[in-house]
């Protein structure tokens, strides 16, 4: 009986110092709990995808590849859900909506395209010596003659890789040392320039239209594809494409790309990452698969492309150029100088910063989407409106919590205040769960999340009724309040279990069964419950026993909310009359 009695002071004391230790943490640490995109507003975007005849499981698959991509830029809880043939993303707190929702979409479709012919936008009027199309007009650049790959890269000190070298009248590696070479003339075949490198997309798009009807003339074979529709289609890669390079800094376009049918397809990466050469420029390093559909295919185009002479990878004097294209734009066009790579040393580089080159290398590591994605609504959520409800929110749970209160006080006096006192245990440790699993592991509070608390208030309040009831039942049939409180526990308890059992099983399914709000809802609701049948076990059995086993108790059991024992009056003798 004594070794019992240690027990359940045991488990008193062992509540209060957690419950303790919980305050101290929520006080002491910066911590606080990451609020969802209804409370602290944000970024939501319906994404639609180009073709209206997508199946749904490249829906399902385009939904879990933007879920990982957001989780890569440090987006904590974000919504992504299917709503019939759309993608609902929602994404609380973002600062940079821009940069977030051109991750989320990016196609992010890598292809290794040889170079036939590169047609660079003037950044000045350039009289047209050729009288055609009465506007300005340059030659095609050299295919071989503009950047440059190799083992040792640049200099003998740069790391082995696919890297992009100097301007055609720069330098071109070919081995472990940097020798000055020029840029060869051409024929002098006309081709469009515009006047200002920065272009908006309809003159991007012309200007790719009319290089493809210029080489399309010249060559008398069919014109090759420009269109983002046509570039989409499965086809597209057994042909040849006409795509500009974009600077990544600025959005200015650079260049124009006659680009030959796929060598090497982006599912022949492993992996990818961001990160800053010997020079100090950030680049993007991907990683090939093993085997034949991994490194073995991009070192039998580098093959092809180092050689010169190979039709599908032509060079002019000299080795030819592997154009590395990402959604229909060149990242860099260098020249491959050896013939053969390793699958982890290859480095892509060109004009990016920290944030382009990182966002590239984050769509290519969590892979393709397999469906083009359009915006089709996008608008952010503001944190006026979020902080509204959160203020709604914390006044309907202090309003609950004053209500129940005045009603577990009128009804059990004493108890009632333990009851109270549960309550708070109970709000400690979960406030001090919602600052760190807010702040560490990325999970956010929103206003469902709140719903949930809230309605675990009745579930914990409920228990303690659930024993009380049992307690005062017990005293009415005739046992002291010291015999009856282990008896109602044992009672109470199974109907405990069975209730909050109940409770958990339902959130369990809604959590794992819904989508959206709703999970936040039964999330919340169902970590209510498990501290609900931790504080009911652990304190609130041993200080009901504390509290009722005073002398007050036993003199004024009313103010405990509990009924007088009963006295049972006895007789020795009977009279019998006649």
């Amino acid at each position: 009986m004594a070794s019992r009695k240690r027990r359940r002071s045991n488990t008193l004391i062992f509540i209060l110092i957690a419950a303790v230790v919980c305050l101290l943490y929520s006080v002491l640490s910066n911590d606080r709990p990451f609020l969802g995109l209804d409370l602290q507003g944000g970024v939501s975007v319906v994404l639609q995808p180009q073709d209206p005849s997508v199946s749904k499981d490249s829906l399902d698959q385009a939904k879990q590849i933007i879920n990982r991509r957001i989780n890569g830029l440090g987006v904590a809880e974000a919504n992504v859900t299917l709503q019939g043939s759309t993608i609902l993303v929602e994404i609380p707190g973002v600062k940079d909506r821009d940069r977030a929702l051109k991750v989320i979409g990016q196609t992010a479709q890598l292809q290794f395209r040889p170079v036939l012919a590169e047609y660079p936008v003037s950044t000045a009027n350039t009289t047209d010596t050729t009288g055609t199309d009465g506007g300005t007009s340059i030659p095609p650049v050299d295919p071989s003659q503009s950047t440059s790959t190799s083992q040792q890269g640049l200099a003998p000190s740069r790391e082995s890789g696919l890297v992009e070298g100097e301007s055609a009248a720069g330098l071109q590696t070919t081995g472990p040392t940097a020798t000055p070479t020029t840029a060869a003339p051409t024929a002098p075949t006309a081709a469009p320039t515009a006047s200002t490198s920065t272009l908006d997309p309809a003159a991007q798009a012309a200007l790719q239209q009319q290089v493809q009807s210029q080489i399309a003339a010249q060559s008398g074979t069919p014109p090759p594809l420009t269109s983002d529709e046509d570039l989409a289609k499965p086809d597209s890669k057994n042909q040849v494409v006409v795509v500009p390079e974009v600077d990544r800094k600025t959005g200015d376009t650079t260049a124009i790309f006659k680009l030959g049918p796929v060598l090497v397809e982006g599912t022949a990466l492993d992996t990818a990452s961001a990160s800053i050469d010997d020079t100090g420029k950030w680049q993007v390093n991907p990683v090939f698969k093993d085997g034949k559909d991994g490194i073995d295919a991009f070192n039998a185009a580098a093959a092809k492309c180092n050689a010169g002479s190979d039709p599908t990878c032509p060079g002019t004097a000299g080795p030819g150029r592997l154009a590395v294209v990402l959604d229909n734009e060149v990242l860099t066009a260098p020249t491959i100088n050896s013939a053969n790579f390793q699958r982890d040393s290859i480095k892509i580089s060109g004009s990016f910063d920290e944030k382009s080159a990182k966002d590239v290398a984050l769509a290519l590591k969590y892979g393709a989407l397999p469906v083009v994605l359009v915006a089709q609504q996008s608008q952010i959520v503001s944190a006026t409106l979020g902080q509204d409800a959160l203020h709604a929110g914390l006044v309907a749970g202090a309003v609950g919590f004053v209500l129940v209160g005045i009603y577990m006080i009128a009804f059990y006096r004493l108890l009632g205040v333990l009851a109270m006192l549960k309550l708070l245990i109970e709000a400690s440790i979960l406030w001090a769960l919602l600052c760190y699993m807010g702040a560490h592991i990325g999970l956010a509070l929103t206003l469902a999340g709140i719903t949930g608390i809230i309605v675990s208030i009745g579930v914990s309040l409920d228990s303690n009724v659930v024993y009380y009831e049992h307690l005062k039942e017990d005293v009415r049939a005739g046992r002291t309040v010291r015999a009856a409180i282990d008896q109602s526990f044992a009672s109470a308890w199974s109907t405990i279990l069975a209730a909050d059992g109940a409770s958990i099983i339902g959130a369990a399914l809604l959590y794992f069964l819904t989508i959206g709000a709703v999970r936040g809802f039964a999330l919340f609701l169902g970590l209510s419950t498990l501290l609900d049948l931790a504080t009911s076990y652990c304190y609130m059995r041993p200080v009901v026993r504390w509290a009722t086993s005073s002398q007050r108790c036993m003199g004024h059991p009313h103010q405990f909310g509990l009924p007088a024992t009963p006295v049972v009056a006895t007789s020795t003798s009977a009279k019998v009359s006649v």
